[in-house]
């Protein structure tokens, strides 16, 4: 961002806070306040101006709001440069990309950034907070996927959308599963997930919980992803 002109200022009052953006942790502030006592501040803050929030033209950070804070905290003034916003799509990819050079985004800050672009998103995140699954997980079952690097793109890249009618049914039931198999190894769940998915409509849930709890042990010590589905299949939803 060399292109983009450098300002510098002590007026806090000028910079807004993302609701998207990730929550101010206390303990990354303390250490980018003793990296400024020790260094001095080596970073730039990067800041959006947009009229997308409130439909007024301010200036939202879009990386290094802990900067921000660890300066503020210090009296120290603010380094900054602008970049001018025009569409959601664009603040949520910018603040994406930005924010990946330094701290790295997990899925869910993904799926907090979009959900205000978004509405699956929204949707997605409530079924997250419902039920222990793994975010790729329900968005498998959402979009009838069963790659799950491939879904987890779709949710980065914003293309999450909600495509089966049955998600909300298929993720209460897909837990019962995986509240029994949570300590196995993460190929096992999503193995046991793919032969869910395409059994569902077709087993008995009640007999499939029972038969889980008798073959458990056996499915946990697994290590051949494709012998693993067809032991699943066979024997907890045939």
């Amino acid at each position: 961002m060399k292109h983009i002109k450098q300002k510098t200022t002590t007026d806090y009052s000028k910079f807004y806070f993302l609701p998207m953006n990730r929550e101010i942790q206390s303990l990354h502030v303390e250490k980018m306040v003793n990296s400024i006592r020790n260094m001095g501040c080596i970073r730039d803050v990067i800041v959006a101006e947009t009229n997308l929030i409130d439909g007024i033209t301010r200036n939202y950070i879009i990386d290094g709001q802990h900067l921000f804070t660890a300066c503020q905290r210090e009296g120290l003034p603010i380094v900054y440069r602008v970049v001018k916003i025009h569409t959601d799509d664009e603040l949520v990819e910018k603040m994406a990309a930005l924010n990946n050079t330094s701290k790295s985004w997990n899925l869910i800050n993904y799926v907090n950034a979009w959900k205000y672009v978004n509405t699956d998103y929204m949707t997605l995140l409530k079924y997250i907070n419902l039920y222990n699954l793994e975010p790729s997980m329900i968005a498998m079952i959402a979009m009838n996927q069963t790659n799950a690097a491939g879904t987890s793109k779709l949710i980065k890249k914003g293309e999450f959308v909600i495509s089966n009618s049955k998600t909300a049914a298929m993720c209460k039931a897909f837990s019962d599963f995986f509240i029994k198999i949570g300590s196995a190894d993460r190929w096992v769940k999503f193995n046991f997930l793919s032969v869910f998915t395409s059994e569902y409509d077709k087993y008995d849930h009640a007999k499939a919980l029972v038969k889980l709890d008798k073959h458990l042990a056996t499915i946990k010590a697994m290590g051949d992803p494709k012998y693993a589905q067809d032991y699943i299949r066979k024997n907890i939803f045939s």
